[in-house]
């Protein structure tokens, strides 16, 4: 098998994990990333799974997921997903604090990266401090994401339920 062929077929199993994990499958992801780990357990991509399957079952399994972004910020250069990655389990352990340092770093990175400005929604309204800037840099420049949809049809469905009552 090709390096090229090896790679296309990561990246298969590698989505294939995600989708399994949206669905609500971790067993299957979890099946999915064993084969992935036998082909070749140190890949990126096996790793970066491994993390979102940590992140996706959570409990004791997102100190595991956290020790594999802190391993990928020390391999390779800090991004975006890196530091959404590390912020993401701190907010799964209740430390907003340090999860938002991360993203505001992650903001400065990249101003309308959707994980970023959705992540930094969550935790905000975790610290009781205002999500608006954010939640409208989110519209403005991901009007599809999938918390700008939920937020808007609340909205909506608020002010429906004000029309009837006024």
């Amino acid at each position: 098998m090709t390096r090229l062929e090896s790679f296309s077929m990561s990246l298969q199993h590698a989505l294939n994990v995600q989708i399994l994990i949206k669905m609500h499958r971790s067993d299957y992801a979890e099946k999915q990333l064993r084969i992935m780990q036998q082909a070749d357990e140190d890949h990126t991509l096996t790793q970066l799974a491994n993390a979102w399957l940590n992140l996706a079952v959570g409990g004791s399994k997102i100190q595991e997921a956290y020790l594999i972004f802190q391993d990928f910020s020390e391999k390779y250069q800090m991004t975006s997903l890196i530091l959404n990655g590390k912020a993401v389990c701190f907010m799964h352990m209740g430390n907003f604090d340090e999860a938002e340092t991360l993203l505001l770093e992650a903001l400065n990175k990249d101003t309308k990266d959707s994980e970023t400005l959705a992540n930094l929604v969550v935790c905000s309204l975790h610290l009781g401090k205002p999500s608006t800037r954010y939640l409208s840099q989110l519209k403005i420049s991901h009007p599809d994401h999938m918390l700008v949809r939920r937020a808007v049809s609340a909205e909506e469905i608020f002010d429906r339920a004000v029309q009837t009552v006024a």
